[in-house]
């Protein structure tokens, strides 16, 4: 109801499901609303050749490898510089970058709020964000009522769904693990401890962390800015104590929400400063 009061679209996901009435997914094995992502292609990116706008839409499809964070950090460039592609005018072969997302303009885009998403006919997911087809944010939500439901408990089922459904998270941007009051977000390659809440810029009054992240966080302008400019890569090196054996592996950051709201305060001084006559 929070998320319908913002401007997203509530989809019960039997209701769209692909053997529904209203199917938006070619089957079960599928995570991206498929048709939903093209005209969301087709609209941000007016007057491209249909050759390139295809070719775009392929290479979200199938992003090459079959790693979690390897395809995340490939799509999340796609998400963030667009997706590189070509079509021929004039004999001669252009290039041209695909939008999957307007990030200026928060509301040319499509924000879908889908719960009991059922992947691969036994995986059910409470609830995940598509932003134009795209499954953007995994929420999994455990009951406040029970003493069993934490949000450890939330977690570790994102884990679970990390070996079962893979796929999900090619696409991921955020996770979101909450008993139904308490609610904390992190990156897909999270441990449990660097998952923390995000706080209201100004005093939030008697709201639970989940009505405060909603509210806050799932501002469309605040969301897309987390996505686009305040996400980074990183390699870590890990050593086995057993063997002695170090591997490289790469980890996502996201940034937190006193991260987010000073790096917005600051640019807008900068950009204050840079404006001033004097």
């Amino acid at each position: 109801d929070q998320l319908t009061g913002q401007g997203f679209e509530f989809h019960h996901g039997p209701d769209i499901a692909p053997d529904s009435d209203n199917p938006k997914r070619k089957n079960f094995d599928s995570v991206v609303l498929e048709k939903e992502l093209l005209k969301a292609i087709e609209k941000l990116n007016p007057g491209v050749p249909s050759s390139a706008i295809n070719e775009a839409y392929q290479k979200v499809l199938n992003l090459g490898t079959e790693d979690i964070m390897e395809n995340n950090e490939r799509f999340h460039t796609y998400l963030t510089n667009g997706v590189p592609a070509e079509f021929t005018k004039d004999g001669s072969s252009k290039g041209v970058n695909i939008d999957l997302l307007d990030i200026e303009n928060p509301e040319n885009n499509t924000y879908w709020a889908v719960n009991q998403l059922v992947i691969k006919e036994n995986r059910r997911l409470d609830v995940v964000i598509y932003i134009n087809g795209l499954p953007l944010v995994v929420v999994e939500l455990k009951n406040a009522t029970s003493e069993r439901a934490t949000i450890r408990n939330a977690y570790t089922q994102i884990q679970n769904y990390k070996k079962d459904v893979p796929s999900i998270f090619f696409y991921n941007t955020l996770c979101i693990i909450s008993d139904g009051i308490d609610a904390k977000v992190s990156s897909v390659s999270a441990p449990f401890t660097r998952f923390l809440s995000w706080k209201a810029p100004e005093e939030a009054g008697l709201q639970t962390d989940l009505q405060v992240m909603t509210k806050h966080m799932f501002d469309k302008r605040v969301l897309l800015n987390l996505i686009r400019y305040c996400t980074v890569f990183e390699s870590e090196e890990t050593k086995d104590e057993n063997t002695g054996l170090v591997s490289i592996s790469k980890i996502k950051k996201v940034a937190a929400y006193h991260q987010y709201y000073s790096v917005q305060k600051a640019v807008k001084q900068t950009l204050r400063a840079t404006n001033s006559e004097d």
